[in-house]
């Protein structure tokens, strides 16, 4: 099979908790191109023109083949456009990714060096080796969670930010013997960093300072702005990726926009395609506006829209008996929905 492949920038909903007040819509889409070549570069293109039309930056979430890119064609630039980054995982990219001053990357997060071996492979040892279960794989992540490097300062103009320890003051997080400050009767209850010989011996920056400087490159490629497994994560990456999914589907009906019909569009050369595309991308859009806003006035007035009866066999209350007393019986409630 041959053909193009879109690049498309769909909106989603920043607070999975809540009903988004707005439906999902395409805002940015990049020339078309081969499949499968450069998506990074291709969705930083749909990305700046979307900035540039002045839609506002939030969480960006993508499938896999983003987490992959180059940091200098994706990761970077996304984060340069404003955007925070939430990533899935290749089963060979769980684990310690990087190394920044003592600071190890697993998962995305910047962690103490003397953090324990099994909260390092927590997720390779659930989803890889499969050598635990669940409950344990999220009591370990609540367990890593407070080895931590804690941020200290959000990112300045260049997009450097401050870390510091978690042993740390004003509010250690953990106990260490490197941070004498962090044992005391105050801290009796947070938990002791076990420190490692060579941590010891030869302290890494991040353990010998109080706080460092972290570079916008420093980890680029696996580095996402919330805590990966957490409950967060979920809730926020599924639902982004729901609504590029959705929209997906949304555009191939085959009795509306029909998009990956060629059928529709018999015209050659990338340009021209392109161009109708973005015609049957905006058609989709004024539907999905059409039907967020019936939907939101039948709310509005108390009325619940149901689809209009198509089936011309009779129901089953055709047979409902009647009660020769009080005549025909009532009708049963409705099931309820969750």
């Amino acid at each position: 099979m041959w053909g193009y492949e879109a690049s498309l920038v769909v909106s989603g909903n920043d607070n999975p908790g809540e009903l988004q007040g707005f439906p999902s819509l395409v805002v940015g889409m990049a020339p078309l191109h081969r499949p499968g070549h450069d998506p990074g570069e291709n969705a930083i293109v749909a990305l700046a023109s979307v900035r540039q039309r002045d839609h506002p930056a939030g969480l960006l979430a993508g499938d896999r083949a983003y987490t992959n890119q180059k940091p200098k064609n994706f990761q970077l630039p996304a984060r340069a456009l404003g955007y925070r980054l939430v990533l899935d995982y290749k089963s060979d990219q769980l684990g310690v990714q990087a190394e920044y001053r003592g600071m190890l990357q697993i998962e995305g997060e910047w962690y103490c060096p003397s953090i324990p071996e099994a909260l390092k492979s927590a997720t390779i040892d659930y989803v890889v080796n499969k050598s635990i279960d669940e409950a344990t794989y999220l009591a370990r992540l609540r367990e890593r969670w407070h080895y931590r490097v804690l941020l200290k300062a959000g990112p300045d103009a260049d997009g450097h930010v401050r870390m510091r320890c978690p042993a740390t003051n004003p509010a250690p997080a953990v106990r260490c013997e490197l941070k004498p400050r962090s044992e005391r009767s105050a801290t009796r209850g947070n938990t002791r960093v076990l420190v490692v010989r060579d941590v010891r011996d030869h302290p890494p920056a991040i353990c010998a300072q109080q706080s460092l400087t972290v570079p916008p490159e420093a980890g680029a490629k696996f580095a996402q702005d919330l805590l990966y497994g957490s409950d967060e994560w979920h809730a926020h990456y599924a639902t982004l990726r729901n609504s590029i999914k959705g929209m997906n589907g949304f555009v191939k009906d085959g009795a509306h926009e029909a998009l990956d019909d060629p059928e529709r569009r018999r015209v050659r050369g990338v340009a021209a395609q392109s161009v109708f595309i973005a015609l049957l991308l905006m058609a989709a859009n004024l539907r999905k506006i059409e039907s967020f806003l019936a939907e939101e006035e039948a709310v509005a007035a108390g009325k619940v829209r149901t689809l209009p009866r198509r089936r011309r066999t009779r129901s089953i209350r055709t047979w409902r008996p009647e009660n020769p007393v009080v005549g025909k019986m009532k009708e049963p409630d409705p099931p309820l929905t969750a």
